[in-house]
């Protein structure tokens, strides 16, 4: 996944040729067979079958390969509420992928489609929450970092806006996840391999290495959505440190005395009130 550096200068030093920049999606155009299909089946949609899916103007829209997601967003200078920002238009998962993470990509390629001077409020979307069985209408954009900022007086619609700050931080939150969950089960190997060696010492050092790993995860988690109001761990695959007695029995290669039990268990206890998180 692409790195964006987190700091309160921070630009996006992405280049939009660079495919990464899109993660799963594939920029396409408003008449795509595939993206019309989903439109149809969106609640937003005006014309069903309509050749074109999308507002009159400079639109980006995206697909995934496979033709079961859609999203565009239309930029207009001129706009009726003041606001300097593109607005989504449609977005339709019927992936296999994450919404949020479908959004976040296709987020990041609509702020760099029309330019990090413009879109000084960034990115809006309208949620109609009497046609959304959700009791969390818009929780997928939320996910991101979208805020909600009120409604229309036409039709009452939900208002949620992401700033660029917000995404940004979006980012750097999930590349800091990926990177602690890294040395994480790093750690758990390499303490295997210490007991493995006979340097039950230096295993201890690791296995409380890892512990910190996990305490900083479980602090990461907290922060982002008591902060950012995202949900990292959301539908992560990944299994946090084992109980000491499960990880002794794995290493050893089965039931582990009760002395070695009584070793570790008081280093670790010494250990784990020295080693700060690591966030």
């Amino acid at each position: 996944m692409s790195t964006l550096a987190f700091k309160e200068d921070t630009q996006l030093l992405f280049n939009f040729e660079d495919k990464e920049v899109f993660g799963p999606w594939i920029q396409t155009h408003n008449c795509d067979e595939a993206g019309r299909k989903l439109a149809d089946r969106h609640y937003s949609r005006q014309t069903i079958g309509a050749a074109r899916f999308t507002r009159p103007g400079k639109n980006l829209v995206l697909r995934t390969a496979e033709g079961d997601a859609v999203w565009a967003t239309w930029y207009g200078k001129f706009r009726r509420d003041g606001l300097d920002a593109c607005e989504c238009t449609i977005f339709r998962n019927e992936s296999l992928h994450l919404s949020s993470y479908l959004i976040s990509y296709a987020c990041l390629a609509s702020f760099l489609h029309v330019g990090v001077d413009n879109l000084k409020d960034g990115i809006i979307t309208y949620v109609d929450d009497s046609k959304v069985n959700s009791v969390n209408p818009g929780f997928s954009f939320r996910a991101v970092g979208f805020k909600y900022i009120g409604r229309t007086k036409k039709n009452n619609l939900m208002i949620f806006q992401l700033k660029r700050k917000a995404l940004e931080k979006y980012f750097s939150t999930i590349d800091l996840n990926e990177e602690y969950k890294h040395y994480f089960d790093q750690s758990i190997c390499l303490a295997a391999a210490a007991v493995e060696l006979g340097e039950i010492e230096e295993a201890i050092d690791i296995f409380t290495m890892a512990m910190a790993f996990e305490g900083s995860l479980i602090e990461l988690y907290r922060y982002a959505k008591s902060k950012l109001k995202i949900n990292v761990a959301e539908k992560q695959d990944f299994k946090f440190v084992p109980s000491l007695e499960d990880f002794l029995e794995q290493v050893y290669g089965g039931w582990c005395p009760a002395e070695e039990l009584e070793r570790w268990e008081n280093a670790i206890e010494t250990y784990k009130d020295i080693i700060p998180l690591v966030i």
